[in-house]
């Protein structure tokens, strides 16, 4: 659930990915990246990355 949460944020693009992490109650932005990679296949970054490429493909 914290991920989806995490992956509706990114999409909002409001925070950065450290209080993104802080947000949902994560100790580390390191351990939110690997639980984030580990449950979606991509890192943060990739993920907003190919959200980004989404949205400008469809302009």
């Amino acid at each position: 659930m914290k991920i989806n949460a995490a992956k509706e944020m990114i999409r909002t693009n409001r925070l950065n990915f450290t209080q993104i992490s802080e947000q949902l109650g994560y100790t580390s932005i390191h351990y939110f990246s690997r639980q984030f990679k580990k449950l979606t296949g991509m890192t943060p970054s990739e993920y907003a990355s190919s959200i980004k490429a989404m949205t400008e493909r469809r302009r």
